[in-house]
């Protein structure tokens, strides 16, 4: 398949693009999350596909649309829109509460390349994917996607923590596990939360941080995973500790008796207890699977072997979170 999900930032609808398209919006500082949504090939790129959502009530319905449901595939009404610099693929449907429009727009001179060609069959696809998230779902999804995004996040830090533990960057490789272990713990509470009230609601506040929004601070997080009998006694005081020295080392290195041997000591010990919780996270995990509960209560088995399509995906998000080229993955 070679797919990614994408979900529109309001939770307004679902559309699956190809795993080596990056969502362009994110990219750049003066262009807001709102239509229309732009989306490009990483690289070699052969023009762009833009998606638009505007409320019905706003606009108001055309009459010469029929309003779809979004319990059914969507017929898209395609027209071109040509001239001499560009060549625009238009495709326009009215789905629930929504007037939805795409765009596939690409040089003019180059409408007889093969790339292009592909940039429109791709275009294609990704419209018959496209869903149209019913108001009362709408919550859960942006949910869902805060959640999606964070673990994209987890993963991309793995990159870092590769090339540190590569450079033998100490200092580094703490201020990333110890990133890792709070994010792991974070993932635990709200899958343990879920198991505990049998629910599949997903509290956003462990998963997301506003700008200008006082999060939940790690030590309040171990409390929590604590209380939650997540982590036992012994592995809160560790992790205590452990976290008093990454503050020593962050803040105090060149002010304190700290010695370079004791900043390796402390990395090689938040390595061990970051496998320790991933550990126990994955067990958490399982539990929703057996028990039917919560994110991995459907879809989800016990003992999954990754594939090379799930490794595309998680590069894809990796590239997005990076904007590096020097960290970028080549998606295919």
């Amino acid at each position: 398949m070679n797919e990614k999900h994408w979900t529109e930032p309001n939770g307004i609808f679902i559309i699956n693009i190809p795993v080596n398209w990056q969502y362009k919006n994110a990219v750049f500082e003066n262009i807001e999350e709102k239509s229309p949504y732009s989306f490009e090939q990483y690289e070699n790129s052969a023009g762009c596909f833009q998606i638009s959502c505007y409320p019905l009530s706003e606009r108001g319905a055309n009459p010469n649309f029929p309003i779809q449901k979004s319990d059914s595939k969507i017929n898209w009404l395609e027209s071109r829109m040509d001239d001499e610099e560009f060549d625009m693929y238009l495709w326009h449907a009215q789905v629930d509460d929504q007037f939805c429009m795409a765009k596939c727009i690409y040089s003019a001179k180059d409408r007889k390349l093969s790339k292009v060609k592909k940039l429109i069959k791709k275009s294609r696809k990704a419209l018959e994917s496209l869903r149209v998230v019913p108001l009362k779902d709408r919550s859960y999804a942006i949910a869902l996607n805060k959640y999606d995004n964070f673990n994209g996040s987890l993963a991309s830090s793995y990159d870092l923590r590769e090339r540190a533990l590569e450079s033998k960057s100490h200092i580094e490789i703490i201020a990333i596990v110890s990133n890792q272990i709070d994010a792991y713990l974070r993932i635990s509470i709200v899958l343990k939360k879920q198991l505990e009230q049998k629910t599949n609601n997903i509290e956003v506040k462990y998963l997301f941080q506003e700008e200008n929004e006082r999060g939940i601070m790690e030590r309040n997080i171990y409390k929590e995973a604590k209380s939650l009998n997540i982590i036992s006694e012994e592995i809160f005081d560790e992790l205590n500790l452990l976290y008093d020295m990454r503050n020593r080392v962050i803040h105090r290195y060149i002010i304190s008796y700290i010695k370079t041997i004791d900043i390796a000591d402390t990395a090689v010990n938040y390595l061990l207890l970051c496998e320790k919780i991933r550990e126990i996270l994955k067990s958490i995990e399982e539990k929703q699977i057996e028990n039917e509960i919560g994110i991995y209560g459907k879809g989800y088995l016990k003992d999954y072997e990754v594939t090379l399509e799930d490794q595309r995906i998680a590069w894809s998000m990796a590239n997005d979170k990076h904007l590096l080229k020097d960290l970028q993955r080549k998606i295919k």
